[in-house]
């Protein structure tokens, strides 16, 4: 459990320096999201979100639902498996786009 727990954290981290630091160096903007290029779907309690970006000034995880509202969302309701195609995707492919507001499209 504890090497699980470390790396959920190390993934969390990662996600977290990719929206924030590293897009700022690139951007010189944090003001913005990175727009997710593979959504996935995920399950909270009853609701289906759509995982859409990541808030690029507090790094937390944007998701959408079936009537279009937005949701933050917190890291620790993914399961591990997606944890890691989010880190895969974000971290180790680049599939995203900055958009310098916070407004979705």
């Amino acid at each position: 459990m504890e090497a699980e727990n470390k790396l959920r954290d190390g993934l969390h981290k990662d996600l977290v320096q990719e929206a924030c630091h590293k897009n700022f160096f690139k951007t010189g903007n944090s003001n913005g999201v990175l727009q997710l290029h593979n959504p996935i779907y995920i399950r909270f309690k009853d609701e289906v979100l759509y995982l859409v970006a990541i808030d690029c000034d507090m790094g937390y995880l944007i998701g959408e639902t079936y009537i279009g509202t937005f949701k933050q969302v917190r890291y620790n309701i993914l399961t591990k498996e997606e944890l890691i195609t989010v880190h895969r995707d974000v971290v180790e492919n680049k599939l995203y786009s900055f958009a310098s507001s916070k407004k979705l499209v």
